[in-house]
């Protein structure tokens, strides 16, 4: 039995709670996996996991394993890297997670450069909106808005965006540019949706004192930035969108910012890896890139945990 790997089993089951989910990360069979763990029980003479068709759960001395395992694993990995680093930069598989707007125009046009200053390491990116947990799902970096899932991760401020009204010039053309946020005719905004459970985002405007708050009522919601201001570029009407995502649309003259001196609400952007005592070259190496990405963040605020 190769000790090692059946113990990388173990722990990678306990992490992404099942065992199909541990073969996934590993890139082997579940029955593979299935058979490491059996095999590393008779090697120890213990029951490590209780086992059902909906879920797996340590035993008591599972639990304590656990904790060894996963130290020992880390501390290989720390070996490893200290030598390999030196002579070839981070390499290997990163497995990074993105909403998806930010991976359309952000992340991904920067994942050339990247990979040109790290070309023994291997990014496999994962657009999704859907905050799950980063462990389970066996990612090593994830981008995060405003909250993330767990206290047990790290999480690096990397920028704090603010909201933008924008519209193209073919709209304020035919409607005119509102003079304040109570010229703005609801019907006349598109929204975001949030999936699945469709709560619309308020836009918010204030100054001097004032607040208007704007629920969108118009024909178009989508659940993407990006297919937001894809539909405001061909005239469906007014947006409330983040300024680093807008960026490029506002240079190319695609949209034009509205109402600029009023202040709207603001969104965090964190990088977010799993906290261990040792944070691998890989996930060091991209962290550091991706805070050259965004102007430079704010002094640390507070991480929100996210309600579950």
């Amino acid at each position: 039995m190769d000790r090692l790997l059946a113990m990388e089993a173990f722990v990678k089951t306990v992490d992404a709670g099942s065992m199909s989910g541990a073969a996934t990360q590993m890139g082997i069979a579940n029955a593979s996996v299935t058979t490491l763990i059996r095999n590393l029980e008779a090697h120890l003479g213990i029951t490590l996991l209780h086992r059902s068709t909906r879920y797996v759960r340590l035993s008591d001395e599972g639990t304590c394993y656990y904790e060894r395992c996963r130290s020992i694993l880390q501390q290989i990995d720390q070996a490893e890297a200290g030598v390999v680093d030196r002579e070839l930069g981070p390499r290997g598989v990163l497995r990074l997670e993105t909403p998806i707007a930010v991976g359309h125009l952000i992340i991904g046009p920067a994942l050339a450069e990247f990979s040109r200053r790290h070309p023994n390491l291997r990014v496999i990116t994962s657009l999704n909106n859907e905050v799950e947990n980063l462990i389970k799902r066996g990612m090593d970096v994830a981008i995060r808005i405003d909250a993330v899932e767990s206290g047990d991760l790290v999480a690096k401020l990397i920028y704090r965006a603010r909201h933008m009204l924008c519209a193209s010039p073919g709209f304020l053309a035919a409607r005119g540019a509102p003079a304040g946020p109570d010229g703005i005719d609801p019907k006349q905004c598109l929204g975001f949706a949030d999936y699945p459970s469709g709560e619309l985002r308020l836009w918010r405007f204030r100054k001097d004192g004032t607040q208007h708050v704007i629920s969108p009522d118009g024909t178009l919601f989508f659940n993407s930035t990006d297919a937001l201001m894809q539909a405001a570029m061909h005239g469906a009407g007014l947006v409330y969108v983040l300024d680093v995502l807008v960026e490029q649309y506002l240079r190319r003259g695609d949209l034009v910012h509205l109402l600029p001196e009023w202040e709207t609400d603001d969104q965090s952007f964190f990088a977010v890896y799993v906290k261990t005592s040792f944070t691998p070259p890989k996930v060091r190496a991209f962290v550091d890139f991706l805070a050259t990405l965004f102007p430079t963040a704010p002094d640390h605020l507070p991480v929100p945990i996210r309600a579950r």
